[in-house]
């Protein structure tokens, strides 16, 4: 569009607004009420009210909905994390298996695992305890029975508040 034509649809509007300006004082004579005592018929209110009240519910869910994704931000972001540790998790928990651990690397391990205490990452997997298939990846079974134990951890797994971060490989053991 051009300078032109654009000044003149403006132009325009201006006009058409000044028209319905004077056009709606002469509705408010002809009603006999002036503009500091309006009155709404009841229908119109009604939809008003029923707009404003779908608004404040729309704002209050996309509120919600805001909370929960950056709740699941935090914690992908988290699980990413450790994830990048796996390796390093691992590699300490077979130095402290070890006969002739030295004292830094038990340092270094404790430093680690208060790390993960404060983050809330909590351990998956101890022996003797029930195997559950959500939390243990079973990689050999033993014995015949209904009831099922782990009978020794292979490699630790780790979970961050409710979502499973990695599952603990364990051996499991019927009774």
């Amino acid at each position: 569009m051009s300078k032109d034509n654009l000044s003149n649809e403006s132009d325009e509007e201006f006009l058409e607004e000044a028209d319905l300006e004077e056009g709606s004082e002469d509705i408010v004579e002809e009603n006999g009420t002036d503009e500091e005592n309006p009155s709404v018929p009841l229908d119109q209110y009604e939809k008003i009210k029923d707009d404003y009240l779908r608004l404040a519910a729309d704002f209050d869910n996309f509120k919600k909905r805001s909370e929960k994704e950056r709740e699941n931000i935090t914690k992908a972001s988290v699980s990413y994390f450790i994830n990048g540790l796996m390796p390093l998790l691992d590699n300490f928990e077979i130095a402290i298996s070890q006969d002739e651990t030295p004292k830094e690397v038990e340092t270094l391990n404790s430093l680690l695992e208060k790390v993960l205490n404060d983050m809330q990452i909590k351990h998956i997997g101890a022996d003797g305890e029930d195997f559950d298939p959500s939390l243990h990846e079973a990689v050999e079974h033993s014995g015949e029975g209904d009831k099922q134990v782990v009978e020794s951890v292979l490699r630790k797994g780790y979970k961050f508040q409710d979502s499973l971060i990695r599952p603990a490989m364990v051996k499991v053991k019927s009774e």
